[in-house]
């Protein structure tokens, strides 16, 4: 922050008085207003003379504008508050009323937000009349490039609830511009539904922050499997297929505790030579290529196909009618539906879809680690049209062998990271495969000699037959990393004991340690179980801590502090 000496020297002396004057005449918010505006003229006008100075280079930032529509005040406070979580987010935006916005800036605008109250018989305030009308009667507007997203507030007990949001979201949309985030509706009391709202945006910009480096992150890396080991134990009555999977990497890879890898399954050969010999009936010899059947074995889905693949190959098909709602396999609707004589193996291969990458959460440490990355794969099996089959790239790792290679990528996970602070306390809740990211941490946190203390809970069917990771489990309680661990094995006993009664079992404890600043987090299935466990933290804070759970939680969330990665 500059210092009044430090001002002083870069006015002049009418300017210091007119300065000063302004500011101490001046609200908060007219003060916050005034930061935006000349943050956004600064950036104009640098960006003109960056241009001259440098012709080469590009400035690749995005303008972001908050603007706001108010009648008694709600959505102008709501706006505030909002930019000032954005500037603490270090999120960049320009916040503006409707009513000193230029409209033709319209046009020029990267990403747009709307916060606007409804008025009267379901009107626009008057501050947002301007901006309403230009929208809905400028018939060449040109935003096909224009992101946005609205936040209406309104009062359900009136009949045109949000409508004036309503109608700027459909009108944006209708025009051209790209909805990235839907309309949120909120009614008098407006701060949970806003909340999320802001969450959703601040998720998005961090997402797209990833993805401008997609390119880098999703260079492939070549990995030499070391082992491939079923962790789970049938013989003692598991009903699962758990491997732990070891890579090996020839050049040093960067990830952290929380990344994931991205994998594209290949096809297998039997299922690739069945679809290459059905078509190739009285074919040119040509659709025995080589490379066609390294396409499809590496490159193209033949399992589960999506509703657009089916749209089209309706074409080809001599049948129509094929049914949506079933999984179908290619082999399967090639024969069911047989593709027209006029059209070939190529012409099939021109309407598919890519093989899409499956991720699955890094439980080694690249501290402890070296030149390897770990997995933990659950082989899912699943009936399919009175069959049994797996999963398409579960099942391609578990059969994997010792040497083997496959390529994948690295995928960021930055809202699912340690904390920075290695003298805080984390609780970790992951029964199944959801000890995966938990593996990673602990041996990181070892490797890093932290102080915080780790608790540890875990869950599966058997003890003898599920418990992954126990040896590593029982030598990290015994070395003191692990300061405690509660297990639950639900199938061991008559009643069913989930991770989430442990949780109850030890809520004095478990409160005392969130309330001091521990951090939470949940990995696994989304349905029940990370459900399950949120309602138990809830009832936890209510019932041990006499606390508003649902505020509770928001402001852990706010402060970084309960983290999910369920699936």
């Amino acid at each position: 922050m500059f210092s009044f000496i430090k001002l002083n020297k870069m006015l002049s002396e009418s300017n210091n008085k007119t300065f000063f004057k302004l500011i101490k005449e001046s609200s908060i918010e007219e003060i916050i207003w005034m930061c935006g505006y000349m943050s956004g003229l600064l950036s104009s006008n640098t960006k003109k003379s960056y241009n001259k100075l440098n012709k080469e280079e590009k400035i690749t930032e995005k303008k972001i504008t908050l603007v706001y529509g108010t009648e008694t005040g709600n959505a102008k406070n709501l706006a505030f508050d909002i930019y000032q979580k954005a500037k603490n987010k270090k999120l960049q935006m320009k916040l503006i009323s409707l009513d000193q916005y230029r409209l033709q800036d319209l046009e020029k605008e990267d990403y747009l937000f709307v916060i606007i109250s409804t008025h009267g018989e379901g009107e626009p305030p008057s501050s947002a009349r301007s901006f309403f009308d230009f929208i809905h009667k400028n018939q060449n507007l040109s935003i096909n490039k224009l992101k946005y997203s609205v936040l209406a507030l309104g009062d359900k007990s009136y009949s045109y609830f949000c409508k004036a949001g309503v109608d700027v979201d459909k009108r944006l949309h209708n025009i051209g511009a790209i909805r990235i985030i839907p309309l949120h509706k909120c009614d008098v009391d407006y701060e949970e539904e806003s909340d999320k709202w802001f969450f959703e945006i601040l998720n998005f910009f961090q997402k797209k922050k990833y993805e401008q480096n997609t390119k880098d992150r999703r260079k492939k890396v070549c990995g030499k499997v070391l082992n491939n080991i079923l962790l789970s134990d049938k013989k003692r009555g598991s009903n699962k297929e758990i491997y732990h999977i070891e890579i090996s990497v020839q050049n040093e890879i960067k990830y952290l505790p929380g990344d994931s890898i991205g994998i594209f399954p290949e096809n297998p050969s039997n299922e690739t030579y069945n679809i290459i010999e059905y078509l190739s009936k009285d074919r040119k010899n040509e659709e025995y290529e080589k490379n066609i059947f390294n396409i499809i074995k590496k490159e193209l889905n033949i399992f589960h196909l999506s509703d657009n693949f089916l749209r089209k190959y309706s074409f080809l098909s001599e049948k129509k009618n094929i049914p949506y709602n079933q999984k179908w396999k290619l082999i399967d609707l090639l024969k069911e539906f047989p593709i027209k004589k006029e059209f070939s193996l190529r012409d099939l291969i021109k309407i598919m879809d890519p093989i899409k990458p499956r991720f699955y959460s890094i439980s080694s440490s690249p501290k402890a680690h070296h030149n390897e990355i770990h997995i933990t794969v659950s082989r899912h099996r699943f009936q399919l049209n009175g069959e049994t089959v797996y999963g398409h790239c579960s099942d391609f790792l578990s059969k994997l062998k010792e040497g083997e290679k496959f390529s994948f990528f690295i995928h960021r996970n930055q809202l699912f990271r340690l904390p920075k602070n290695p003298e805080i306390d984390i609780i970790l809740i992951g029964p199944g495969t959801g000890i995966a990211p938990f593996r990673s941490f602990l041996y990181e946190r070892e490797a890093m000699e932290a102080t915080g203390r780790n608790w540890l809970f875990f869950g599966d069917q058997h003890f003898y037959a599920d418990f992954l990771y126990q040896t590593e489990i029982q030598n990290w309680k015994r070395k003191g990393i692990i300061n405690r661990v509660n297990l639950s094995f639900s199938r061991d006993q008559g009643k069913r004991i989930y991770v989430q009664d442990k949780i109850w079992e030890n809520r004095t404890e478990f409160f005392s340690w969130i309330k001091n600043g521990a951090y939470i987090y949940v990995c696994g299935k989304k349905t029940p179980m990370s459900i399950d466990v949120e309602k138990m933290i809830f009832r936890v804070i209510e019932k041990e801590g006499g606390k508003d759970p649902e505020y509770f939680i928001k402001e852990m969330k706010k402060d970084g502090r309960y983290l999910k990665d369920v699936y």
